[in-house]
């Protein structure tokens, strides 16, 4: 099988002019120096009844999703980011929550869907969103943590699976285009001042989103890029460092 490592570096690449992302996590605090202003967002959750409900706030009470945020932000400035809100008081929610973060994101014709979380049961409803994503051109960036099992969407052909290197650098990924983990790339998050850095983030979550803005600089530059499989293509034609694998 052939692997190709990308130096993003060695081009010109733009800031995501142009490019929607939404962002799937514990919401985005605005007011956080590396995310800044993001242009809406929307929360979900599951009420007293059971019924999956919408509400317009999406301030983050974990720190997670502003932490990743902060990594598309540094990759892609320039790119619209929207909010989408599934957790709350933990990293847990529903696949059904997730299933209709996911639709509402389709409606809001994204470009990309950034999923840094990945899910243990493949249910015939997240493959179905996931496919109908990828057919309205909407690709789904998606963490993968085959250690503990959590491998869905990202095994999905409709989606991407992303895993963190332990020695990765910030601006260069691998592509495995025959794998079921497509991309590997830097876990590290964003760098906070000071003596702060030592209790940052890090991981699968991180090198999604890195990834995630890998590709919004590449559609950017490669508007025909719509789908998984066109990325794909391109991916292979602009490769410079084919390896055996």
């Amino acid at each position: 099988m052939t692997a190709y490592q990308y130096y993003m570096a060695e081009e010109e690449w733009g800031r995501g002019k142009g490019i929607r992302i939404a962002h799937i996590d514990s919401g985005i605090n605005e007011w956080h120096p590396h995310v800044g202003r993001v242009a809406g967002g929307i929360a979900f959750q599951v009420n007293e009844e059971g019924k999956i409900v919408t509400a317009a706030g999406y301030q983050d009470d974990l720190g997670h999703g502003t932490a990743v945020a902060g990594v598309i932000k540094e990759q892609v400035p320039d790119a619209e980011i929207l909010a989408v809100k599934i957790f709350h008081d933990q990293l847990f929610s529903y696949i059904e929550v997730l299933c209709a973060a996911i639709e509402w994101c389709i409606e809001q014709e994204v470009d990309f869907i950034n999923l840094s979380l990945g899910v243990k049961t493949d249910l015939d409803s997240l493959q179905f969103i996931c496919a109908k994503a990828n057919e309205a051109g909407v690709m789904i960036v998606s963490a993968c943590d085959e250690q503990n099992a959590l491998y869905w969407p990202g095994y999905y052909g409709s989606a991407y699976a992303v895993q963190s290197l332990e020695n990765g650098k910030s601006q260069s990924f691998y592509f495995h285009p025959e794998q079921p983990v497509q991309f590997q790339t830097s876990g590290f998050p964003r760098s906070l001042e000071g003596p702060m850095q030592k209790f940052n983030f890090q991981g699968h979550s991180f090198a999604a989103a890195h990834m995630t803005g890998f590709l919004a600089k590449i559609k950017e530059k490669y508007p025909e890029a719509e789908t998984i499989e066109k990325m794909n293509q391109v991916l292979m034609d602009i490769g410079k460092h084919p390896l055996s694998t």
